[in-house]
């Protein structure tokens, strides 16, 4: 066994793990501490024998060491794969140690200690990590025999004598120093060669491993999109509400989600690529296309996974077009491209009709996309306006040819968001706009009251109702001038 110090990516992986588990141990651990400090009752567990056990204040140094012997994970193990059994094997020790000392709260025997001297601060601390009623078992001999076996699983002779022996010096320090009873010592270290076994064997296998880490690219990718903006909180979390009944099989729907996402991002310029996001989204698409996925980076790791997941051909082929109606959008911006008001309707129509439907599908629901056009179309005109403001500065023209070359003709430039909806023209297309949508909500109602008793309506009625929300309250306090209709004329293009 060598130590080492690791590459930095890695240790900055391996060091995340370290501090949330502490945080997480923090969480459990003390709040166990805080509800059985309530209890007015405790069992005994002590033994007639152990009344003879010299306190030794001295051995509080030995007790404290164990977080030295925590932390040699970090060089111990050089890769988060390493790590991952080690931190989930003391998650779960941490889990069942709580849920013993809230079932089993333990009343210590040790007559009361006093310390004064150079011991004193040592002791102090000690005894300040174990907290009230936290004994049986002892997670302190637990995390100190866990990592004794997993530091000298990896080396020889020498190692495992070397942490066998630091280990059981920590075991000996629980009594020595009075803070655990020889029953709580016991239950520790059986906890630690259990739970060890259990999980070292299962946390270790690659495809458990890669399981992982394309769950934590998942949950990243989600953070990072929720930082951008608030509304991919929410979707983020009736993802995980969505997952949690049936984690495995609903992998192709985080997986989908993320990756669908992330390509959108690169093409629309809110993550940053080196080089040009179409060379990048072909190479991608040649993976795609291929089944060879040549990297594992972010992107290709979530296309993977969720084309694997989708498992039918058709599904996959309509993920594909997806992605190549998306990359449209970016040609659109690079060539200043305007579009007339029904090619733009067609456009958006094929982005939700495919979006929508890959959704539908992986939920493994009765209805599908063409089965409510009219909310398709409401999706489209809810994610022009929604992100009008954003996609002018980007350069990307959700406005109909007709309408921007109108609203030049006033004189004002229709790429700057101020100007267009304070132009007379502007204001008349987003009346008409917003008169459109009124009146798709409206066939949308009829459409999904046709589908009732099909699974999948409710999902359908859940956006439906977000639609609704966003042009009835939403975009009117964003637009005041939505509310003073009568005064203001509508323009032709926007009929329904």
């Amino acid at each position: 066994m060598s130590f080492g110090w690791p590459r930095r990516d890695e240790l900055v992986l391996t060091g995340a793990m370290a501090l949330g588990f502490t945080f997480f141990f923090l969480l459990v651990y003390g709040g166990a501490s805080a509800v059985t400090g309530l209890y007015t009752w405790g069992i005994r567990v002590d033994l007639p024998f152990e009344r003879h056990i010299p306190f030794v204040p001295a051995w509080a140094a030995v007790y404290v060491s164990m977080d030295v012997l925590l932390m040699l994970s970090l060089l111990v193990f050089r890769t988060w794969r390493e790590m991952v059994p080690f931190v989930l094997a003391l998650c779960l020790q941490t889990v069942v140690g709580a849920a013993c000392f809230l079932v089993l709260p333990v009343e210590v025997a040790w007559p009361p200690r006093e310390v004064s001297g150079s011991w004193a601060s040592v002791f102090f601390l000690a005894d300040t990590m174990n907290l009230e009623r936290n004994y049986l078992p002892s997670l302190h001999v637990a995390f100190a025999c866990t990592a004794a076996l997993a530091y000298g699983g990896r080396g020889g002779w020498l190692a495992r004598s070397l942490f066998g022996l630091w280990a059981a010096a920590i075991a000996a320090s629980t009594l020595l120093i009075h803070e655990h009873h020889l029953a709580d010592v016991v239950a520790g270290a059986l906890l630690a060669w259990g739970t060890w076994r259990f999980v070292e064997a299962r946390a270790s296998r690659p495809d458990f491993l890669e399981s992982l880490r394309v769950e934590a690219l998942s949950a990243r990718e989600l953070y990072r999109f929720s930082r951008r903006h608030p509304r991919y909180l929410l979707i983020a979390l009736g993802l995980y509400r969505y997952s949690l009944p049936r984690w495995r099989a609903t992998r192709v729907a985080r997986t989908g989600f993320c990756f669908l996402q992330l390509v959108d991002d690169v093409l629309d310029g809110d993550r940053p690529i080196p080089g040009e996001p179409l060379e990048w989204v072909d190479a991608l698409l040649v993976q795609m296309e291929t089944g060879h996925w040549s990297g594992m980076d972010v992107a290709s790791t979530l296309g993977r996974e969720f084309l694997a997941g989708l498992g039918d051909e058709s599904a996959r082929a309509d993920a594909m077009r997806l992605v190549r109606v998306m990359r449209r959008d970016r040609e659109r911006v690079l060539h200043r491209q305007e579009l007339e008001a029904e090619a733009l309707r067609t456009h958006h129509r094929d982005t939700f009709r495919l979006s929508v439907g890959l959704m539908l599908y992986v939920a493994g629901v009765d209805v599908r996309a063409p089965d409510a056009p009219s909310l398709l179309d409401a999706f489209g005109w809810c994610s022009t306006l929604r992100d009008l403001h954003e996609d002018l500065r980007k350069g990307l023209l959700n406005v109909p040819a007709e309408v921007l070359q109108a609203v030049r003709a006033e004189g004002v430039d229709p790429l700057r968001y101020e100007d267009l909806v304070g132009s007379v023209t502007g204001r008349a297309w987003v009346v008409a706009e917003h008169g459109r949508a009124r009146a798709l909500l409206d066939q949308s109602a009829v459409e999904l009251a046709g589908l009732e008793g099909r699974s999948g309506v409710a999902l359908l009625r859940l956006f439906h109702r977000s639609i609704e929300g966003f042009w009835a309250k939403r975009l009117p306090r964003k637009l005041p001038f939505l509310r003073e209709t009568a005064v203001v004329s509508s323009w032709p293009s926007g009929a329904p």
